[in-house]
């Protein structure tokens, strides 16, 4: 009986080594693993960094004479349905074309008197221009206004000519857009 209980502790102790070399090489494999992915992480960020780096030149003030207004434009994005929107300025969609490129920029703000609570007061043919972060100026002609209803979204399509459209709240209780296409001048 004795003897039979040192042989299975003998047994469990042949075992136990074993185990403990699979443990050791599951850590080192998980451990590699963890460093893997960090660094992966981390070079997909620099990459994206190095994108926005080459990206650098976004829209940043937007001048419109017929209001004698200069206003700063900053990133706008929808996530969630919802649009982040400047308080104190306007937004660029960041998914629309860039000002300077064919396509449809898009520009919106509040409809505050400091922002664009006089945007109706834009008539066709008024100069708008385009500020970029490099200095870089496009100017654009107003070519059509309009009040639509917000479930009126065509006006946020892609074209394939050069254009900005700016628009805002407006109505009874903001219950329209108030919207100004301007193409670009050559």
């Amino acid at each position: 009986m004795e003897r039979t209980k040192r042989l299975k502790k003998r047994q469990k102790s042949l075992i136990f080594p074993q185990k403990e070399l699979i443990l050791s090489l599951l850590l080192v494999i998980f451990g590699a693993a963890l460093v893997t992915s960090s660094f992966s992480k981390n070079a997909s960020y620099a990459s994206v960094d190095q994108v926005q780096q080459e990206n650098k030149n976004k829209p940043s003030k937007i001048y419109i004479p017929t209001l004698n207004k200069t206003l700063e434009i900053t990133e706008g994005i929808v996530q969630n349905d919802r649009w982040t929107i400047s308080e104190s300025g306007v937004s660029y969609l960041t998914s629309s074309a860039l000002p300077g490129q064919p396509g449809n920029s898009i520009i919106y703000g509040h409809n505050k008197k400091d922002i664009l609570g006089d945007l109706e007061k834009v008539q066709i043919n008024d100069a708008i221009h385009i500020i970029m972060e490099n200095g870089d100026l496009f100017s654009y002609k107003v070519s059509e206004t309009k009040e639509v209803k917000p479930s009126q979204v065509d006006i946020l399509t892609q074209t394939s000519d050069e254009r900005i459209t700016i628009y805002t709240c407006s109505g009874f209780l903001d219950q329209a857009r108030f919207v100004v296409i301007a193409k670009a001048t050559s």
